[in-house]
């Protein structure tokens, strides 16, 4: 009987090891998960959720933090309701900017039709703020972003120093990508 290598033993735990690691590994690579009244999506490294104050709009599902840029935050609110569109979900999404920044705001880009991973339609956009801090005007930024999904409308804002901004960016797009 001839002796088979070690390889012919090796290949098939290979292929094995993989079909059990891929998926472990995918669901790591992709965040961590976030879900709330049936919307779910992932928070990339660094981000963490807030307990959300008593205060706040009954629509806000989560708070998040960024856990390696100062001060940056994302309001996360789902809107039910039959007679709601687009263009309402973005009316609302300009007056929370407009309160937010009461010395006046500009668009820094134009809103942005953009896919998310399971297919759903997105548009986000991106404004710049000021604000009053002490005795200067300090600006800050903010992505503004929209998805319908089956359990209602998606709003998602965040709010970032000038400087943070970039990375706020590239985070917020992941996160809003990832909404199911």
């Amino acid at each position: 009987m001839a002796k088979r290598s070690n390889l012919f033993y090796l290949v098939p735990f290979t292929i094995f090891l993989a079909a059990i690691l891929l998926p472990i590994a995918l669901s790591f690579a992709q965040g961590t998960p976030f879900t709330n009244r049936g919307i779910s999506f992932h928070l990339p490294e660094g981000w963490a959720t807030k307990e959300i104050p008593g205060n706040f709009e009954k629509e806000v599902i989560a708070w998040l933090k960024s856990e390696n840029m100062e001060g940056v935050t994302i309001l996360v609110m789902c809107y039910t309701g039959r007679r709601l569109n687009y263009n309402s979900i973005r009316v609302a999404g300009l007056k929370t900017i407009g309160s937010s920044y009461p010395k006046g705001q500009e668009m820094i880009k134009k809103p942005t039709k953009i896919k998310t991973d399971t297919g759903l339609a997105a548009v986000w956009e991106y404004w710049r703020g000021a604000v009053q801090s002490g005795e200067q005007t300090v600006f800050l930024e903010s992505p503004m972003g929209i998805v319908e999904t089956k359990n209602g409308w998606v709003l998602m804002i965040g709010y970032s120093p000038a400087t943070s901004g970039p990375q706020l960016e590239e985070d917020f797009l992941k996160i809003i990508k990832s909404v199911k």
